[in-house]
């Protein structure tokens, strides 16, 4: 079995996968990269290098679909999903190798925002226009590695409902061994759920997992390119309704959950997948604070309001119920939380706020050479522990 397979579902974005893909395949030569490509022709295939494993699932897929077929050809002991314009980071092949000797279920690279990230050219921002593209941001990083409680993480991600992985184990991202996915896919059927499959799967991930860490390195590159869902959101270009937005249309028999306000923002389809998935879980004490995401759903969309009022509705007489104090409690705390994100970028305007950036970068391949020589003039070094018990 190989130590580490790379995954990666494409659908026509071509040229960013290619160049992606031969990175990564430049610095892991020993690992399985494989490559599931739903876009509307082959040409992918023949811009990929001869050891890259090229699959075609023969149909059309929605996303969740898509990493359920793609996760099936992966044979490594731990394996990590990256979308088709992300690279891999410094450092990940120490990491796996430390893992695989001390039976690490997971390990998470950043929390609740990234360590370093790159935007492709082109990309624009409804804030700082292009002020985003060609550019890698880097935040401080210490290379510490500590053990996370996975219950904890996903609480806290059921918390703040719709805000995204939190410190919660991932396969998109991040490492996770073929054994705890096994054990996901043995006792539910599947990882990925819902319709988002990075939340799905974290939350799958973190009620069966025992031995997690994070490594705060940037052993993952996260890509933004301008058709990308970092893209769109970074434009102001992703709200509509769910059977107009492109990821959820590709539903056929998608039941909506009608405690989630039924209208497409990237917060509101992370909230369903990760209701979904700890409704999976079945556990009393992995409860999701639907108070708060009404709250940030009134406060953003006002729009929406008699989606989200139905859905408050819904809540209310359903099991435990959900009062108007509740939610008037919540939209105060996420006010006072709009005030420190404004009062943030007032005091570091400019795209990436305090981190170190790096422009004039052509692509992802480029990005991760300079951020690679970051790292050696930082002398940041990775500082793992003799024993992961």
């Amino acid at each position: 079995m190989t130590l580490l397979s790379i995954v990666i579902p494409s659908h026509n974005r071509q040229i960013y996968a290619a160049i992606a893909v031969r990175k990564i395949v430049e610095i892991l030569s020993d690992a399985q990269v494989i490559v599931s490509d739903t876009s509307t022709d082959e040409s992918l295939r023949d811009m990929l290098p001869a050891n890259v494993e090229y699959v075609r699932p023969g149909r059309p897929m929605d996303v969740v679909s898509h990493f359920e077929f793609a996760l099936a050809r992966a044979h490594g002991r731990y394996v990590m999903f990256l979308g088709d314009d992300d690279c891999v980071g410094p450092g990940l092949e120490q990491i796996v190798r430390w893992a695989d000797r001390h039976d690490v279920d997971a390990v998470v690279s950043y929390g609740k925002s990234f360590i370093a990230n790159y935007f492709w050219p082109g990309i624009r921002s409804r804030f700082y226009g292009d002020g985003y593209a060609s550019k890698l941001f880097v935040h401080p990083f210490t290379g510490e590695a500590r053990r996370i409680d996975p219950i904890a993480a996903l609480r806290d991600a059921l918390h703040n409902l719709g805000q995204g992985l939190g410190a919660m184990p991932r396969v998109y991202h991040g490492l996770a061994s073929r054994a705890l996915i096994d054990r996901v896919r043995d006792r539910f059927g599947t990882l990925f759920s819902g319709v988002t499959p990075d939340i799905s799967s974290a939350a799958m991930l973190s009620g069966l997992a025992r031995n997690v860490w994070q490594v705060d390195y940037p052993f993952s590159l996260p890509g933004g390119s301008p058709a990308s869902t970092a893209g769109t959101g970074a434009a102001g270009t992703d709200m509509t309704s769910l059977t107009q937005h492109p990821h959820t249309a590709a539903f056929s028999d998608l039941r909506w959950d009608p405690l989630i306000p039924e209208y497409y923002a990237p917060y509101i389809v992370w909230a369903y997948s990760l209701k979904q998935a700890a409704d999976r879980l079945d556990r009393s004490d992995l409860s999701p604070n639907l108070a708060y995401l009404y709250a940030v759903s009134l406060l953003r969309h006002r729009r929406q309001r008699d989606r989200i009022i139905q859905s408050l509705r819904c809540a209310r007489t359903a099991s435990g119920g959900i009062g108007l104090p509740a939610v008037g409690l919540q939209i105060v705390r996420e006010l006072g939380l709009q005030g420190k994100r404004i009062a943030n970028r007032l005091a570091s305007p400019g795209p990436g706020g305090r981190a170190q950036q790096f422009g004039n970068l052509p692509d992802i391949g480029v990005a991760y050479d300079r951020l690679q020589q970051y790292i050696t003039d930082t002398g940041i070094i990775i500082k793992l522990p003799n024993a992961a018990i």
